[in-house]
């Protein structure tokens, strides 16, 4: 063989080696269907750009509701939240301290309602009196003395207002009309408007009141300091040795 026939036969070989695998890639898949392009393959894009751009432009409102609608709440929301809880357990512990003392509690009403009643006889019989100021004066003076060992009541059980959370809050909405209703007692006050409309908004006080306590008693979720319940006992045996 001439050198040149082994010259040519080693660049056919060389060529071919090189068109091969091109020709590899630009021949159909095994499966008969073409080749598929990059593009094909990742597949059609999930928005469109008009939509993205779309999205970007959501108002602040429209994120709100959407978060909302997904279960996220807000900052303010879950302090709002937390707020709630801690009201509603301080509240619960207010309500046990009522729970301890609701014998007294209870007293106390009966003792308000009786005032009420006679507050509102005895102004009426001063108006109706031969000499309205004279039985005025005589009567002013024992009302107001009640009015007092009231409010001293109250103050105790409450430690001036610091303890009976909402139940206290109406307390203080029953006593303080009815405080200036007994300072500014006279002989002609049972015929003024305001005296009528005090006595009947002290009644729905005392009932609203009344029916808290009753639901205080009732709610087996409360627990009573057990301590605060045995002391008067304790006490009672104590002044029996004594004796």
């Amino acid at each position: 063989m001439s050198k040149r026939s082994v010259f040519s036969d080693h660049v056919v070989t060389r060529s071919l080696m090189f068109v091969l695998p091109w020709a590899l890639m630009a021949a159909p898949a095994c499966d008969g269907g073409e080749r598929k392009s990059i593009a094909e393959q990742i597949g059609p894009p999930t928005k469109k750009l008009s939509e993205l751009k779309q999205d970007a432009g959501v108002s602040e409102e429209e994120l709100a509701r959407r978060r909302k609608e997904a279960g996220f709440k807000t900052k303010a929301e879950i302090d709002a939240e937390l707020a709630a809880e801690n009201a509603k357990e301080m509240e619960k512990v207010e309500r046990e301290w009522i729970k301890t003392r609701i014998k007294e509690y209870k007293q106390l009403d009966v003792d308000t309602g009786k005032f009420i009643d006679d507050l509102e006889k005895e102004a009426g019989k001063w108006a109706a009196a031969k000499d309205p100021q004279k039985a005025a004066d005589k009567g002013i003076k024992p009302l107001q003395d009640r009015f007092k060992a009231l409010i001293k009541q109250i103050d105790k059980l409450s430690e001036r207002s610091t303890k009976g959370g909402n139940t206290q809050a109406s307390y203080n909405k029953l006593f303080r009309p009815l405080e200036e209703v007994v300072n500014n007692l006279g002989p002609q006050i049972a015929s003024e408007a305001a005296f009528t409309e005090a006595i009947k908004n002290a009644r729905t006080e005392l009932e609203g009141i009344n029916k808290a306590l009753e639901e205080i008693e009732k709610d087996e979720t409360l627990t009573t300091n057990k301590f605060k319940e045995g002391e008067g006992e304790a006490e009672g045996k104590d002044e029996k040795k004594k004796k």
